[in-house]
């Protein structure tokens, strides 16, 4: 059934688009506001007054001036307050943030999980975010932001698959909302990635993946980031015979070698010629594996990150010749915890009070 808008919903759409116009295309007039987003002057000058009056955003001169007389007044976010908790959760590490609504970064921690069971990675999630808190204390914190590892449903804020013992579609997100008494959104650990480079780079179609443990994709087109729950399982796919994960992963080099991931690398580094193979075998499965999926989405930019870059002199000149006339790039996966900010700012909604 489709939703007729009252106009409580419709002055809360109007802050909501306001606070995120301001929050790309700050420093930015209210002139500018009103043409952008076609809204009346007494709807940008209400949504702006609200948003000033909670200290969401704040004035400052503009750096334009419309010929003779005063400066005109542009509005910014106001950093010193609204913040939002970003978390990476994984089973390579646990890393948190905490950001302004623009997405820079005032914190960043990190933390070894020990945890194995369930409730043990609950646990230490839980522990991250009251070391995030602490430091917000004082602050106005709207949301937190996770991205996770696994199988994710994004709009339910469910995990519903997780390295962990005894984890099968956990709630996160209320679990966490109900402790800490805030809107919790969760998200897939590369589309976060991907999403934060993506406001650095000015990126419309690219493709991420991010290796560890196991492979993580991100897809974006036309600049949005496309999510279908289940899909991108790149690392299921097969080739020659074996799995993409069992061949391009630190746990896929870790077995292929017979020894831990940082043996097989030095190995490799000193000479070793079948750990040495083992990365050579690396670089032209993945380089199989994203020309295929350049040609499924006719998409010719890739990032890549994720502990496997720690080793990358190991494939990475074999890596970009095979890949012809394909842009490959590397990018930070501490971005993760950033993008879940990001994301998490983007949905949350205010209201107009």
């Amino acid at each position: 059934m489709k939703k007729i808008l009252n106009q409580q919903d419709m002055r809360d759409l109007n802050l909501n688009s306001v606070l995120r116009l301001i929050r790309h295309a700050g420093p930015i007039t209210r002139r500018r506001i009103e043409a952008a987003l076609d809204l009346s002057w007494g709807a940008v000058s209400g949504a702006t007054a609200t948003l000033l009056q909670g200290g969401y955003i704040k004035e400052v001169k503009a750096t334009e001036v419309a010929g003779a007389g005063r400066t005109p007044v542009a509005l910014v976010i106001n950093p010193d307050d609204h913040f939002i908790l970003g978390l990476d959760v994984n089973r390579s590490g646990l890393s948190g943030v905490v950001t302004d609504l623009t997405g820079c970064v005032l914190l960043r921690t990190k933390a070894d999980p020990t945890a194995v069971t369930r409730d043990q990675w609950i646990k230490e999630i839980a522990a991250l975010t009251e070391r995030l808190l602490h430091f917000a204390k004082g602050k106005t914190v709207l949301a937190i932001g996770v991205a996770m590892q696994g199988a994710v449903d994004a709009e339910h804020g469910i995990s519903v698959r997780f390295p962990a013992d005894g984890w099968e579609n956990v709630p996160l997100a209320e679990i966490l909302s109900q402790r800490f008494g805030l809107p919790v959104f969760l998200e897939h650990d590369p589309d976060c990635i991907l999403y934060a480079a993506s406001a650095d780079r000015e990126l419309r179609d690219a493709i991420l993946l991010r290796i560890d443990k196991g492979t993580g994709m991100a897809v974006m087109l036309d600049g949005k980031i496309f999510k279908r729950f289940g899909a991108f399982e790149l690392g299921f796919t097969v080739q020659n015979g074996h799995t993409l994960d069992d061949r391009i992963t630190t746990r896929g080099i870790a077995t292929a070698a017979g020894c831990s991931f940082a043996e097989a690398v030095a190995a490799a580094k000193a000479g070793d010629p079948h750990k040495a193979a083992l990365f050579d075998a690396l670089a032209d499965d993945l380089a199989t594996a994203m020309t295929n999926v350049a040609q499924l989405f006719n998409v010719n930019e890739f990032l890549l990150c994720g502990n496997m870059m720690s080793c990358k002199e190991l494939f990475w000149k074999r890596l970009l010749a095979a890949m012809g006339g394909l842009s490959v790039d590397e990018t930070d996966v501490e971005l993760a915890a950033v993008g879940a900010a990001l994301l998490a700012a983007a949905r949350h909604k205010i209201r107009f009070e």
